[in-house]
């Protein structure tokens, strides 16, 4: 790829380099239900984060990831993602291992030299969005970094989908692929071969898939993609639809005083996502329910938040 405009590093950033990895909080996040299974969040200081959005806002979003990205792309998302394997008769997951860990300072310079820095800018840059000499999760400019240094990942698998008549995305670290339809016999290349195949170039590129999380989804069985189902048009699943669901016959019985403020966060989140899928049907649940949550950050009483005679209604279908 062709190098762009030159750059000069500010002096202020400059500075912050040199004791830049005693900057870091880092704590582990549950992941789910399992508490044995841990991610740990490495978040920079509020000097250090503000540098990484610099350089994120003014230098990185200059290098563009592929097409194939649709995670921390602006106009990208995973309702995008899960849209590009809608009705058909495969769907293969992959995932890969350990994504943003597998990423080393020495990948992230090689990404930087399509940018026009001198060797010790570039250097100073890649001190600034790494700790350890690795990608740290919670860093602004992570997922986008992440994204550059997948660039040749995607093409290459995007290439063996094409040349196997596959289609194939990858949400952050989610390969997903998929191929045919329902009403049509397979052609191309079988699921497991394709497997096989993918595992191979995944290694080439220094990275690796986590044997668990990989998964062939037929047609006859709920297909997923990013969390979302795809077997006939993009949609929730319906344990999420069931939560949503819950909380809102609570919140429409009880009052709101039956939720406190972390459930109706947790309730807002999901009808974020249901407003992605579905703006309509949701819109007006999203604003009520966003109206509850003010007031109670606020210090309002929740049991006043709503109006009792409301008639918001709200389709889960």
């Amino acid at each position: 790829m062709s190098t762009i405009t030159s750059f000069t590093l500010p002096t202020s950033l400059q500075a912050l380099a040199p004791g830049v990895g005693k900057r870091y909080h880092v704590y582990p996040l549950v992941s789910g239900n399992n508490k044995k299974k841990k991610r740990w969040i490495e978040a920079p200081d509020s000097e250090l984060k503000a540098a990484q959005r610099w350089l994120l806002d003014n230098w990185l979003y200059h290098l563009p990831p592929t097409g194939f990205a649709h995670g921390f792309v602006p106009g990208r998302s995973i309702l995008t993602n899960a849209a590009e394997h809608v009705g058909r008769r495969w769907v293969v997951t992959a995932d890969v291992r350990d994504f943003f860990p597998s990423i080393t300072a020495g990948r992230i310079a090689t990404c930087l030299a399509e940018l026009e820095l001198d060797a010790a800018d570039r250097s100073t840059v890649v001190q600034l969005v790494t700790r350890r000499g690795r990608l740290p999760q919670g860093a602004p400019t992570s997922p986008h970094l992440a994204n550059l240094v997948a660039r040749t990942l995607d093409l290459r698998l995007s290439g063996l989908a094409r040349q196997h008549d596959w289609t194939y995305t990858r949400y952050a670290d989610d390969l997903t692929f998929s191929a045919g339809s329902p009403t049509s016999p397979d052609t191309g290349m079988p699921p497991h071969e394709l497997l096989w195949a993918i595992e191979r170039i995944v290694s080439d590129e220094d990275f690796q898939l986590a044997a668990d999380k990989t998964h062939v989804m037929p047609h006859h069985q709920r297909q997923t993609v990013t969390g979302l189902v795809v077997n006939q048009r993009v949609a929730l699943p319906k344990p999420r639809r069931r939560t949503l669901r819950a909380m809102l016959h609570r919140l429409e019985t009880s009052g709101p005083e039956t939720l406190d403020l972390r459930q109706l966060q947790v309730a807002q989140g999901h009808l974020a996502l249901s407003k992605l899928i579905d703006p309509d049907g949701y819109d007006l649940a999203c604003r009520h329910l966003g109206e509850l949550i003010r007031n109670s950050v606020a210090g309002s009483a929740l049991g006043t938040a709503v109006d009792s005679g409301s008639t918001a209604t709200t389709r889960l279908d």
